[in-house]
């Protein structure tokens, strides 16, 4: 790897930025999981409820609007994770540009990530490889 020195002060921007979007990155995944687990919540919640209001309201209501409720969150956690996706590859430019600083690679987790993502989010991760 070539060594390509940043100017003076960058390194230091790229590597808050870099601690500025891991920690967006945690954040982000904290709050769509914790909306998916709302979801399921809403759903548990509102299935008991629609026997409560059956005099008065159609009993298909509390179950149609519990599964708007958690299709709306859901949509939100899945917005957040395309987000993640892009701090990731913000990350990975990053990395690129420090260890190109270096000339050598000092910072490879999002790259390593990359490689054993799967392709489709719902779907098993590949088994971590060993170098």
């Amino acid at each position: 790897m070539d060594k390509n020195p940043l100017p003076e002060g960058a390194l230091t921007v790229l590597l808050k930025e870099y601690d500025t979007l891991r920690d967006e990155v945690k954040e982000r995944l904290k709050t769509a999981f914790s909306h998916v687990a709302y979801a399921g919540g809403i759903v548990a919640f509102a299935l008991p409820a629609a026997d409560k209001i059956a005099g008065w309201a159609p009993k298909p209501l509390p179950i149609i609007v519990a599964l708007v409720g958690a299709a709306t969150l859901c949509w939100v956690a899945f917005l957040n994770m395309r987000w993640v996706q892009h701090c990731g590859a913000q990350i990975q430019l990053i990395e690129d540009r420090v260890n190109s600083h270096f000339g050598c690679e000092l910072l490879h987790w999002e790259h390593y990530a990359a490689t054993v993502q799967a392709k489709l989010f719902f779907l098993i991760p590949k088994k971590p490889r060993r170098d």
